[in-house]
């Protein structure tokens, strides 16, 4: 019975230790950029990442709203921490209440859909990534 016991007990305490229990955490990385329509810097209006299943992506998407001058700041869960991967990106304007009249409007419904806007990035480990969007949409008679 002692002999079994001897067995046994060091397996336990490496389990417990950590050692060697499976994959280091990811590394993670910011993601930065700006958003222009037609020139203009898109106020208020959403970026989101989301991970591309096509491409091995899964997980939660990050987002950022556009500020004063278009620039946004992806976010998952509230930090800036964005895991490496492959993510399809959607844009979205403004809602239409209190925004610059036309903005809405003209900005492609398409861009809205991470599944039609074309738009696809890399974001990889341990680099800041800076990207900007630049939207123009000829204007109709």
């Amino acid at each position: 019975m002692k002999t079994a016991m001897r067995l046994w007990l060091p397996a336990l305490v490496l389990a417990g230790s950590g050692c060697g229990t499976g994959a280091p955490e990811p590394v993670t990385t910011t993601v930065r950029g700006k958003v222009i329509l037609n020139g203009q810097p898109v106020v208020g209006g959403l970026v989101v990442f989301t991970p591309h299943p096509e491409r091995g992506g899964s997980g939660k998407s990050a987002f950022g709203e556009t500020g004063p001058d278009g620039s946004y700041a992806l976010q998952v869960n509230r930090s800036n921490n964005i895991p490496p991967g492959w993510y399809r990106v959607s844009l979205a304007p403004p809602p239409p209440a209190g925004v610059e009249e036309g903005v809405s409007s003209v900005f492609p419904p398409k861009l809205a859909r991470p599944d039609l806007s074309g738009l696809e990035r890399e974001i990889q480990a341990g680099k800041e990534h800076v990207f900007e969007f630049m939207v123009d949409v000829p204007k109709g008679d």
